[in-house]
């Protein structure tokens, strides 16, 4: 009987930009490569972050998800592997969110740890009350609040989605945080 996966060999020594570029032509067969390629890799990373290893297979798995979505992003300029690693970090991120039922905020470091708002988004019973007082704000600080602390971008990568200067970014981060704490403050007097 012939082995069903001889296919695999084909792949073998191809680097992953040229997988990219099969996957991004259509052949699903080099995508079911990268899965294999890079499964225990992604399985260990996320390991050091989720304990439970249910967890951490189904964020691997939603990872490869989210790569199969967005592989006609892959710029196969830059090292897959970072980029591979990032949508699992996100996807990680983004399920410890939903396990905790909180806003879990990063620590980062262009803001201060005590700051209070931080504090305020990371309580659940105050979940609704901030959503109304995010409502209120222009819609330039809402959209630079929800990149930074519901969708975890960077500076950097706000800067591109929103195709700002970086110091733009900052200042429509700080400005929002200042709205935001004022808003929190006048609706819960």
């Amino acid at each position: 009987m012939p082995n069903n996966n001889s296919w695999l060999t084909e792949f073998e020594d191809w680097p992953d930009e040229a997988l990219v570029l099969e996957v991004q032509s259509g052949n699903i067969r080099a995508f079911e490569y990268i899965v294999r390629r890079y499964h225990a890799r992604l399985f260990a990373f996320l390991r050091r972050m989720i304990q439970d290893e249910a967890t951490v297979e189904e964020v691997v798995q939603d990872a490869f998800l989210n790569l199969y979505r967005t592989i006609d992003r892959v710029d196969t300029s830059q090292r897959f592997s970072t980029y591979l690693h990032a949508i699992a970090k996100h996807q990680a991120i983004s399920t410890w969110r939903k396990m905790k039922d909180v806003v879990p905020l990063d620590a980062a470091e262009h803001i201060a740890d005590d700051d209070p708002i931080e504090e305020r988004l990371m309580k659940a019973s105050d979940g609704e009350y901030v959503r109304r007082a995010i409502s209120t704000l222009e819609e330039k600080y809402r959209h630079v609040l929800q990149l930074y602390y519901f969708d975890t971008l960077n500076y950097e990568e706000i800067q591109r989605v929103m195709h700002l200067p970086l110091n733009t970014v900052r200042t429509h981060l700080r400005r929002a945080k200042e709205l935001l704490r004022r808003e929190l403050d006048h609706t819960h007097d």
